[in-house]
């Protein structure tokens, strides 16, 4: 089912990203050199820390003609995530802080739930996520329990997840992207089961920066695609000139149409992750917690359809073995658009080193 659009939405959304914000080098003498990448009338972090301070009519601007728009689009996308990862990374490094919520402001702090009339202009622009989803009995027990560091350990059921999603269609300009997940579900040490990421490409080097601080082994793919057939679907990642992860769909029948329902997006919002400290990691279960979450407006599903995924792992990869190659499965396709609101709800689970000798 393709979705309705109103009929002055320009189809053609190809645009010039400049994410990685490039710096500027002032050296007037041999004793003299700036650096500069975020030029001082930005910098402020009350002005620009947060994409919502750039309001939505300069966003669609960018990439229009005006460099001075540009610029401050890319240098306040770059500030908005500097903010959100300094306040990751000062949580995992903090060994007496247990809970991260609402990135540190606390219960209730939680961005605008959208109206209705507000989601139904943005689903008539033709926004939300669209993704390929399927999950997959492990071939290999072995390499599954290999993956799986303590104090995480395999759950009653093991399963791989595997996913492709393409990010903000009609959003934000300076927000959309692509991002493929490779998962394996694990079970925490206080007794519930989550999702772990194995492998998770991304198009943009600053996206990559942002994902492993927020604990996702992402890597920069060479391309990453979407692209629809009839009755079909591919997403597919280069990476060195190969193909090296990629979800074909094929709409059809399927097992069990209910199950497959109950994944939802496989890993979203219940992840664990391991982070970065010095001389150790941190682990980290990210989502929402009972009790915690307040004021979640459920996701609209604008396109949900079952069929057959065909998941293809280059096979030199450690973790291609977890599946069996070029395997086929039930899954499916959808695109979803979020409701905003609810508490965002992280837990230390453990850490390996990092302590004073």
């Amino acid at each position: 089912m393709a979705a309705i659009l109103k009929p002055e939405v320009d189809l053609d959304q190809s645009l010039e990203f400049n994410l990685e914000v490039p710096y500027r080098v002032v050296a007037p003498d041999p004793n003299h050199v700036t650096s500069i990448a975020c030029p001082p009338e930005y910098a402020d972090p009350v002005n620009y820390a947060s994409e919502l301070a750039l309001p939505r009519s300069e966003s669609e601007m960018y990439r229009t003609g005006d460099k001075d728009l540009d610029k401050k689009v890319e240098v306040v996308r770059m500030n908005a995530a500097r903010v959100r990862m300094d306040a990751i990374q000062a949580f995992v490094e903090d060994h007496g802080q247990t809970y991260f919520i609402n990135g540190g402001k606390g219960p209730g702090n939680v961005r605008n739930v959208m109206s209705d009339e507000q989601l139904d202009e943005l689903i008539a622009l033709g926004a939300g996520t669209q993704g390929v989803h399927t999950v997959i009995e492990p071939a290999d027990l072995d390499l599954y329990r290999s993956f799986i560091p303590a104090p995480l350990a395999m759950p009653e059921h093991p399963i791989v997840g595997a996913s492709l999603l393409d990010m903000n269609q009609f959003g934000r300009k300076a927000a959309r992207f692509q991002e493929g997940r490779f998962t394996i579900k694990v079970l925490c040490p206080d007794g519930l089961e989550s999702w772990m990421c194995i492998s998770t490409p991304v198009p943009f080097l600053h996206h990559t920066r942002e994902g492993v601080i927020w604990g996702w082994p992402k890597y920069v793919a060479d391309q990453i695609s979407f692209t629809h057939g009839e009755n079909s679907v591919r997403a597919e990642v280069l990476y060195q000139g190969e193909e090296r992860y990629s979800l074909h769909f094929t709409e059809g029948p399927v097992e069990d149409e209910a199950r497959l329902k109950s994944f939802g997006k496989v890993e979203g919002g219940n992840t664990v992750t391991w982070h970065w400290i010095q001389g150790g990691a941190v682990c980290v279960r990210q989502g929402r917690g009972p009790g915690i979450d307040v004021g979640n407006k459920p996701a609209r599903v604008l396109d949900w359809r079952s069929g057959q995924v065909k998941v293809h792992v280059r096979q030199s990869d450690p973790w291609a073995g977890l599946i069996p190659e070029d395997s086929v499965t039930d899954g499916w396709y959808q695109k979803w658009i979020g409701g905003g609101g609810g508490d965002s709800y992280w837990v230390k689970l453990g850490i390996v080193g990092g302590f004073p000798a």
